[in-house]
Parts: structure tokens; C-alpha cells; sequence
């Protein structure tokens, strides 16, 4: 993004945030982030962002492996040892559950921790340069990457609806 840069407002109340959100989303800027101490519904909605967080969908796969990763390491073993089940099926289905479960669960925790980490972006290895540590505190923060014609007005905006503080970041 040469020649952008951002914006970061610093409020210190919910409303402000989502009144401003509304404001930038009428006026067609794209707001980059925002940064929040808890989790807040209204700023999602605000957003339009959905409920969905994608996990799950890791969460499945892990499962549907882990199943059939059970039933083959079952089924591979008994072909391959060539017991004599004495008219029995040379394969068992009932003893195949207990292995096609226990993997189900092994791999699908470990797909549902990889898929929160990159659903998260983490482990994030560097700072963004807009961050401030009040975010996690006690302060809200609304970043804008805006070109130099649409700075004053972004500034406006913030400084109209009630932001502490109005910085600009390079970058």
C-alpha cells in the first residue's frame, strides 16, 4: 500500500465506536481494524461481519480423517496379520468403532487448534505499528487505511465523534 497511510482513533466509550463505525460505513471508507478490550456484538454488527468463525469447518475435516484414519489403521491390520477368525468376518466392524473414535478425537482437536490459529492470524510475530497496549485495557481503537486526499475528512470524522486521541501511522 505505498502512499497510504493510517489513521487511528482512540475512544474510550462503545457508543462513540459504533456511532463512528456507522458514520465511516455511510461515507464508503474502509475501516482496516478495530481494536476492542472485550468482545463487543454491536461493533460486529456494525461491521456486518458474521457469527461464523471458520473452526469448525477445521474441526470437521479433523474428524472425517480421524474416522477413516481409525477404520484403515483396523482394517490394514487385520489383512495384513492373516489371523484365523474360524468363519468369522476376516475384518470386524463392532471392534473397528473404539480405534475410529479414539482418532476421531486426537485429530480433530489438533485440526480445530490449527484452524483457530489461522483463523486468528497467530502466532502474529510482529506488532502492527498502530497498535496501542490501551487497547487491551480499557480504550477502543478504529484503525483507517485512507489515502492523503481523504486524511482531513477521516480526521473529522473521528475528532466529530468524540476520539480521545487522532494519530497517524506510516505504513
Amino acid at each position: 500500500m505505498a502512499g497510504k497511510t493510517a489513521l487511528v482513533g482512540v475512544y474510550e466509550y462503545l457508543d462513540e465506536v459504533v456511532a463512528t463505525l456507522q458514520t465511516l460505513k455511510g461515507e464508503n471508507i474502509a475501516v482496516a481494524d478495530v481494536y476492542s478490550p472485550t468482545r463487543s456484538d454491536e461493533v460486529r454488527e456494525t461491521l456486518g461481519l458474521s457469527e461464523l468463525s471458520g473452526a469448525k469447518f477445521f474441526t470437521l475435516t479433523g474428524a472425517v480423517v480421524g474416522i477413516l484414519t481409525g477404520l484403515f489403521l483396523v482394517w490394514y491390520t487385520a489383512s495384513q496379520w492373516h489371523f484365523i477368525v474360524g468363519g468369522k468376518p476376516p475384518i470386524p466392524w463392532v471392534p473397528s468403532v473404539i480405534p475410529a473414535f479414539e482418532f476421531l478425537i486426537l485429530i480433530a482437536v489438533f485440526f480445530n487448534l490449527a484452524g483457530m490459529l489461522i483463523k486468528n492470524r497467530m502466532p502474529r510475530l510482529r506488532i502492527p505499528a498502530h497498535f496501542d497496549p490501551r487497547f487491551t485495557q480499557d480504550r477502543f481503537g478504529i484503525v483507517v487505511q485512507c489515502a492523503e486526499e481523504e486524511r482531513e475528512k477521516v480526521r473529522r470524522i473521528f475528532e466529530k465523534s468524540g476520539a480521545e486521541e487522532v494519530r497517524q501511522v506510516e505504513g
